[in-house]
């Protein structure tokens, strides 16, 4: 022990101040590659990343820095990212060259392992770097302690306010006074005064169910449940062709079911009314073609339609940004259907439609939109006497009841009970059953089969 003390005491003393420790700080070259390549290759990563704020100051690597504030300068401007857009943006900045060229962009791509781990990728590009600050944090202490200030309370506040900021960076503030809460609300409660209308939110096209829930409110998610074959996907078609012409604003509607051609031929048919079974077979008439070319010059609406399989919350966000970059703020999100979407790795799929639900309700809330997700309904509903659905009625998982702000049900008695009478025929119902803002109710819509379309009931 006592050659180790003296060996320990003959070191040389550092001169005060000075740093001695070699050590390189925290980082992880791969992570940081791999996570590039996963974006060069796939958009996902990028809105995952935007989504946990990762910056260009995040990567280690300056070269890694430059390249991801490249693809944030594309996204940004709704343009596509790959190796080749990535080498001319960085190209701009004089900086391609000095990175390696192409060839570096190129061997990120291709060192890829993996890009579902593109989520664990950001998350050690993140922790590395919140290490790295904090290091920084301390030496800047450190400056403190040393500089012997006169009065402690202020350097014990200067510290203080250092890890202060390195925390803060890692939340979103989301505590407001109720002051600055009320200067926001009155303008919004004076622009419905002076607009005189019951319907503050996006309209539906149906009167009915818009009186109701004084349309579609923004920042809420709206889950639509009927079993099959009572005509949720033409219930949804109406709505969203009418709010993108309401609104002039951008309307999605992602299909997971039909394919974008269908649903075309379908808007078509109800905008033009033209049988749907004439369109489908061919079999028009002079006349029919005449309505379908006035129909077309009336579909000039901000419609988008997206019918890419098993979608994530993920995937939407993304094309929300883009569609906003581009042409705006959306009005709308309208899914079909829920249970269709990819999800996260959860070990359940009532655990993964929970996952869905929450990052649909957080989307709308991101975007402050109206979410409008149809919903498939549990086959258990057919045993009962009466097939008008109910809450407990919403398949795999209660997270949808609990998430949703507004939850309705499409019935048809016609579709439901082969021996409806001839008094059920065209008829449907709007059954809803939840409305956190507002009320609840029934009301009645007419189905027009030809046109596979819902209209009000004038009853």
């Amino acid at each position: 022990m006592s050659d180790f003390i003296e060996q320990r005491n003959t070191r040389p003393a550092a001169p005060r101040g000075t740093r001695t420790d070699s050590r390189v700080p925290p980082h992880n070259l791969d992570a940081e590659a791999s996570l590039l390549g996963a974006m060069l290759l796939n958009e996902e990563p990028i809105g995952l990343a935007s989504e946990k704020q990762l910056v260009p100051e995040d990567f280690y690597k300056p070269a890694h820095g430059h390249v991801y504030a490249a693809i944030r300068s594309l996204t940004s401007a709704a343009e596509a990212v790959d190796v080749v857009t990535v080498a001319d943006e960085l190209r701009k900045s004089n900086l391609l060259d000095e990175l390696g060229g192409l060839g570096f962009l190129q061997d990120l791509q291709n060192a890829t392992p993996s890009i579902s781990s593109a989520g664990r990728y950001i998350t050690i590009v993140r922790d590395t770097s919140i290490l790295r600050r904090l290091i920084k944090g301390a030496s800047e202490i450190a400056d403190i302690g040393y500089s012997a200030p006169a009065d402690i309370k202020i350097a014990i506040d200067k510290a203080e306010q250092i890890v202060f900021d390195i925390g803060d960076e890692q939340i979103t503030d989301s505590l407001q006074k109720l002051h600055d809460l009320t200067g926001i609300v009155i303008p919004i409660l004076e622009s419905r005064y002076d607009s005189k209308s019951e319907i503050t939110g996006v309209r539906s096209g149906y009167t009915k169910l818009d009186k109701l829930l004084s349309g579609f409110q923004p920042g809420t998610l709206n889950i639509v449940g009927a079993r099959p074959a009572m005509g949720k996907s033409a219930f949804a078609l109406g709505m969203a062709v009418t709010a993108a012409r309401t609104t002039n604003q951008p309307v999605l509607f992602f299909s997971l079911e039909m394919s974008n051609t269908e649903l075309t031929q379908r808007i078509l048919s109800a905008e033009a009314q033209v049988d749907s079974e004439r369109l489908r077979t061919g079999n028009l008439q002079d006349a029919d073609w005449t309505k379908i070319t006035n129909a077309i010059h009336r579909l000039e609406i901000p419609l988008y339609i997206d019918d890419t399989s098993r979608i994530t919350v993920m995937q939407i966000r993304q094309k929300l940004r883009r569609v906003n970059a581009a042409d705006g703020p959306p009005a709308m999100v309208v899914i079909d259907y829920l249970q269709l979407m990819g999800g996260g790795d959860s070990e359940s799929r009532q655990l993964e439609v929970a996952e869905i639900s929450r990052g649909l309700k957080l989307l709308a809330r991101e975007f402050k939109i109206p979410v409008v997700a149809l919903s498939q309904l549990s086959r258990g509903i057919e045993q009962r006497q009466d097939r008008r659905p109910v809450l407990s009625d919403l398949r795999e998982s209660g997270a949808l009841e609990q998430d949703a702000d507004v939850v309705m049900f499409l019935y048809r008695e016609e579709a439901a009970n082969a021996e409806a009478g001839l008094n059920d025929r065209g008829t449907a119902e709007v059954l809803v059953q939840k409305h956190r803002s507002g009320p609840t109710g029934n009301l009645s819509l007419l189905f027009n089969k030809a046109y596979t379309q819902f209209v009000d009931d004038p009853e």
